[in-house]
């Protein structure tokens, strides 16, 4: 059954480009009030224009403990209240297992699992007290496939998945419905952003090499962001929304029912032949 999504109040994380941008100015024109968080406030004059009309922003980074309070304060202040919360921020790395530091390491977990968890944190009692509302955790395909060299960035969307679902649970008995939205790929400018964690001469280069170009083209080939907006919009409108849903081109929507028919062995041979690294 589908609900109004007018007047509705909508925090979302990372909204200045890409998947976080496409949601927020979707939701925004359903009429969904809608506040976007950006580290830099100074930055927006850059943004679209389309965008800087529809959608509010304010400063916040989701890695620290203060920005997170005071931005989640300052929306409060503003809006009065809060519907749904998007957590969207994130980035990828590539890399080795063996060769990646730790301390890369450390930071994406920071921003995709631990920064979600802040917001969580900090809008979940407002949610439970109200009795109502809808928080969107936006995973990956990757959570269930996981790409040899993209480990850590599985890892962090592996425990967001994880989170969602148990999350899920605890909130359910107050109302506030918790939703993963796992996206494939998708062309936005994820890969120029990626942190690569590589020695020069790294033993892995051979698989690395054809690996990453697979990735790009891939990229290249894959639906806007759109897809995942359009997605969110359709989640938002539910009065009961499944637990997780998937956004991307036909075969990353059909990846998940395949997946229950075959075995982790040949799953795995698949992504090897896919991404061009069978070790051969």
């Amino acid at each position: 059954m589908a609900t109004s999504l007018s007047g509705k109040k909508v925090l979302i994380t990372g909204a200045s480009s890409g998947i976080g941008a496409a949601i927020a100015q979707t939701l925004a024109e359903q009429g969904c009030l809608v506040w976007g968080t950006t580290r830099d406030l100074a930055k927006v004059a850059t943004f679209p224009e389309p965008l800087r009309q529809k959608v509010k922003f304010l400063a916040m980074d989701v890695n620290d403990d203060h920005s997170v309070r005071t931005g989640v304060d300052r929306f409060m202040a503003e809006a009065g209240g809060i519907d749904i919360l998007i957590n969207n921020a994130g980035f990828g790395v590539f890399g080795p297992l063996e060769e990646f530091p730790l301390a890369k390491v450390k930071e994406i977990f920071e921003t995709n699992y631990f920064g979600a968890l802040r917001l969580i944190q900090a809008v979940a009692p407002v949610m439970r007290e109200q009795g109502a509302g809808l928080i969107i955790n936006i995973t990956s395909l990757a959570a269930r496939f996981v790409i040899p060299f993209q480990v850590h960035y599985s890892a962090t969307k592996s425990a967001l998945s994880a989170l969602t679902e148990g999350l899920r649970q605890e909130l359910r008995p107050f109302g506030v419905k918790v939703v993963a939205v796992e996206p494939g790929d998708i062309k936005t400018n994820f890969n120029n952003v990626t942190q690569f964690g590589l020695k020069e001469a790294s033993p892995y280069k051979k698989w690395t090499e054809p690996s990453w170009r697979v990735i790009d083209v891939n990229m290249e080939k894959s639906p806007s962001p759109q897809v995942v907006a359009d997605q969110v919009l359709k989640i938002a409108g539910q009065k009961n929304p499944r637990p997780y849903y998937v956004a991307g081109d036909f075969l990353s929507t059909k990846f998940p029912f395949i997946a229950r028919f075959v075995s982790q062995r040949f799953k795995e041979k698949l992504t090897r032949i896919f991404y061009g690294i069978d070790f051969k």
